[in-house]
């Protein structure tokens, strides 16, 4: 991806300023470097198990989450009782 490119889609996200910022470092940091950037899907899955985990915690039972997630409640009782 080049400089410019890098730079619109950081502005969607971030604004014109910010964005400017985030390539100015990403270039300090890694420029002339090949990068593997992950797809994001174990982060959004932590983030998930994360707000699960929460919601149990605070008094949603596991039928409300299936419905609110998704899955099966076989999988949020999984959730729910791992320790990491």
């Amino acid at each position: 991806m080049r400089e410019n490119e890098l730079h619109a889609k950081l502005a969607e996200r971030l604004g014109e300023e910010c964005a400017w910022t985030a390539v100015e470092v990403i270039i300090g940091e890694w420029g002339g470097c090949r990068l593997d950037i992950p797809t994001g899907v174990d982060s959004r899955r932590r983030r998930r198990d994360g707000e699960i985990r929460r919601m149990f915690a605070r008094g949603l039972d596991v039928p409300d989450l299936v419905q609110r997630y998704g899955l099966s409640a076989r999988h949020v009782r999984r959730i729910v009782t791992d320790v990491n």
